[in-house]
């Protein structure tokens, strides 16, 4: 499942990298700790600013 999240325009060289996840209908959102080979600069953002838009490939699955 893929999940846009916000995080920093420049990822760090660590394994994994904070960014904020929007909860939807209402909510407030987290922010969350995601591997950063999991992100992918997202088509939708503009190349502008510190943060930026990340398309995160989230492998959870519920039995």
């Amino acid at each position: 499942m893929t999940i846009l999240v916000i995080g920093p325009r420049e990822l760090p060289k660590t394994d994994t990298v904070e960014v904020w996840c929007d909860a939807g209908s209402g909510a407030t959102g987290q922010h969350v700790k995601v591997p950063v080979k999991l992100l992918t600069l997202s088509e939708c953002d503009r190349g502008e600013g510190r943060a930026a838009l990340y398309e995160y490939e989230s492998y959870y699955c519920r039995e």
